[in-house]
């Protein structure tokens, strides 16, 4: 066991995707067994309000005499699986749509492309937020389903450069001459070759549908019933921590964001450098 672990570590990419694997880990973690490390229930109200941090509350309370560090813990499991499992469905989409347009090219490619083009004229936050509004309730599933459908535009864009490059290649002409259909050249011939830059982009619409729902929770367009990070920051400005000088309430969730968001990027950056390495190896 302890040699798959110390091979598949050496394995990863890089200083970079180490580091990043490592925040990852962390949150991974948290997530999943946040209920058991948790000082306190989920919700809990039982506290004096404005408590500055201390050993029984590290991260102080809010208004509500809620145990700040306890929200924070709770939050985590739906930020990070709102991230997850909407860069999946964005992963999904993008990597169809790029593979399709770039792989038949022609009037495909043209069409596919210009429906690309036609939503990025539109903001997508303005977009989420409209779709959101005119939602009958907003779960996390909902969240989870909108941020994942709206986000994949770019992605789709990069992966149909990177398959019209691999189009040209000598394992494409061959997999022709043998007869294989188009579905089986795309999804099993260059899908394969594109994997490093499939996940280099996953990580990075990862960091957007976090961003994305802490920005519509803020809004106050997230999960009501729920909590994140992004409403943990909705709350403290709703309730006007800035002017209690609560920054326990305020810097905790902001910082997490920010962290899970850069663990994911050295994760990105560590692929890509290794995917670059490796083709400048091969072109030698």
């Amino acid at each position: 066991m302890k040699k798959i672990v110390r091979a598949s570590w050496s394995a990863f990419p890089g200083i970079k995707g180490k580091m990043g694997l490592v925040i990852l880990i962390f949150f991974t973690a948290v997530a999943l067994f946040g209920s058991w490390v948790a000082p306190y229930p989920k919700n809990f109200i039982g506290f004096d309000s404005w408590l500055p941090p201390s050993f029984g509350h590290w991260l102080g309370t809010d208004s509500y005499g809620q145990d700040v560090l306890s929200q924070m813990i709770y939050g985590t499991r739906t930020s990070f699986w709102v991230g997850i499992l909407a860069g999946l469905i964005t992963t999904v989409i993008g990597v169809t749509v790029g593979i399709v347009a770039g792989f038949k090219g022609g009037w495909i490619e043209e069409s596919l492309m210009r429906i690309v083009d036609l939503f990025l004229i539109i903001p997508t936050l303005a977009l989420m937020i409209i779709l959101a509004s005119f939602l009958p309730s907003m779960g996390t599933m909902s969240t989870i389903v909108i941020i994942g459908s709206l986000s994949w535009l770019y992605m789709g864009r990069s992966i149909r450069s990177q398959t019209m490059s691999e189009r040209q290649s000598g394992y494409v002409e061959a997999a022709r001459m043998v007869g294989m259909k188009d579905w089986e050249i795309m999804f099993r011939e260059i899908l394969p070759n594109i994997t490093p830059v499939i996940l280099a982009n996953l990580v990075l619409v990862t960091t957007q549908a976090v961003l994305a729902e802490a920005g519509l929770s803020f809004l106050g367009l997230g999960d009501p019933t729920n909590v994140s990070w992004g409403t943990i920051l909705a709350l403290a400005n709703a309730n006007n921590a800035v002017l209690f000088h609560a920054w326990w309430w305020i810097l905790p969730p902001g910082l997490a964001i920010a962290f899970f968001c850069f663990g994911f990027i050295l994760i990105g950056n560590g692929i890509l450098e290794k995917y670059r390495a490796n083709r400048g190896n091969a072109a030698l």
